[in-house]
């Protein structure tokens, strides 16, 4: 269950986690999902648990024992408006449409196992 847990929390984080250069850095388009990074400072401001980094997931998952609570946060000021979109940006979508695939990675982690 332990493996199940943390691997799923994992693919969840790697997947918002995932970079993709931003649209003031000459970036066409984007594809939802994905956090995007212009000039750092969004990806970099993720905090777990109060740790401070963007690999600070890695060490909280590692460490995570089964009924164990993990917090997520992007501090960057304008983290919220990047996820969700605003008047005159689309939401790139990076935490909910990984955080949907939850089930999906919890399914895949279990037929690993069996």
């Amino acid at each position: 269950m332990l493996y199940v847990a943390t691997a799923s929390i994992q693919d969840v984080m790697e997947g918002a986690m995932t970079p993709q250069l931003g649209v003031t850095k000459g970036a066409s388009g984007f594809e939802e999902g994905k956090i995007p990074v212009a000039e750092a400072d969004l990806i970099n401001s993720l905090t777990t648990n109060g740790i401070i980094g963007a690999e600070s997931y890695v060490t909280v998952i590692s460490g995570m024992k089964l009924g164990d609570t993990i917090r997520f946060a992007w501090t960057a000021e304008h983290a919220l408006p990047m996820e969700v979109g605003t008047s005159t940006i689309e939401g790139r979508h990076y935490v909910g449409k990984n955080a949907a695939k939850f089930p999906q990675f919890v399914g895949q982690r279990l037929r690993e196992v069996r």
